[in-house]
């Protein structure tokens, strides 16, 4: 086990090329690193005493008995991971900004959904972890009628696991922070659609298809098919039904009041 001297921890956390913001128990800025400076657009010495909630930082103040998983905030083109911590004078929290693109965050997330051990081999949400968040989103959308979608990639080759890294990395680039993308088998991706109508997931749907056409010549090895909830729809359900509607030349139509294809 590795440790630090108490200056060489806080040079570590002033050099990370991430915000750190150190929050007291009346969510007040005790300290921030170089990096926070930047994303809140104010100097480290202005953001020391002010209240977390006059600068508008993406974070929920966790508490001692809470659960141990760091809550997740977004606002604006921030990301802030809120994790509660002890210190000698008393409760507080750590709040870790990102900006939306970073790297971490897809991952970041999955830790904050409570899926740690939940990542497949290319870098996403494996099978168990994406089917409990769509699950959890049918039960919002069970409970209380919002729209929600899902999108299945299908890929065939010989050399799977290189290409459906290279396809989740293009997916990434395309979908929203609320979006999640997870693999469902080894040759399928799925992509969890919350608060999206039929007409938006064929949309994007068709948008995929247009940026994984194949150059002239060379055979479609990738189908995308799109579903959307309907009730009496579970996770298994939607995910079937996305895969039986997948077209190698176009997207899903949207089949009105029908709940997707």
């Amino acid at each position: 086990m590795v440790e630090l001297h108490p200056e060489q921890a806080r040079a570590v956390l002033a050099d990370l090329a991430i915000g750190v913001v150190v929050l007291d128990g009346r969510e007040c800025v005790m300290w921030a690193n170089a990096h926070a400076e930047r994303l809140l657009g104010a100097p480290v010495s202005a953001l020391i005493g002010e209240n977390a909630r006059v600068l508008a930082l993406p974070y929920a103040l966790p508490t001692a008995d809470s659960s141990e998983q760091p809550t997740v905030r977004v606002r604006g083109a921030l990301v802030g991971f809120t994790q509660h911590y002890h210190h000698a004078t008393g409760d507080g929290a750590l709040v870790m900004l990102y900006e939306r693109g970073h790297a971490l965050v897809g991952f970041l997330n999955a830790l904050a959904s409570g899926v740690a051990g939940g990542i497949s081999s290319i870098g996403v949400l494996n099978r168990a972890a994406i089917k409990s968040r769509l699950e959890g989103e049918i039960s919002r959308s069970r409970r209380y009628s919002n729209p929600l979608s899902c999108i299945t990639v299908h890929l065939a080759g010989d050399e799977l696991l290189r290409d459906m890294g290279e396809l989740a990395r293009m997916l990434k680039e395309q979908l929203r922070w609320v979006d999640l993308l997870g693999q469902w088998r080894d040759d399928v991706l799925l992509v969890v659609l919350p608060e999206t109508t039929e007409d938006a997931a064929a949309r994007l749907t068709a948008k995929l298809m247009g940026l994984v056409a194949p150059p002239p010549g060379r055979e479609q090895t990738l189908t995308i098919g799109c579903a959307s909830w309907r009730r009496g729809d579970n996770a298994e359900r939607m995910i079937r039904r996305a895969l039986t509607c997948a077209r190698q030349d176009a997207a899903c139509p949207p089949a009105s009041g029908a709940g997707g294809c």
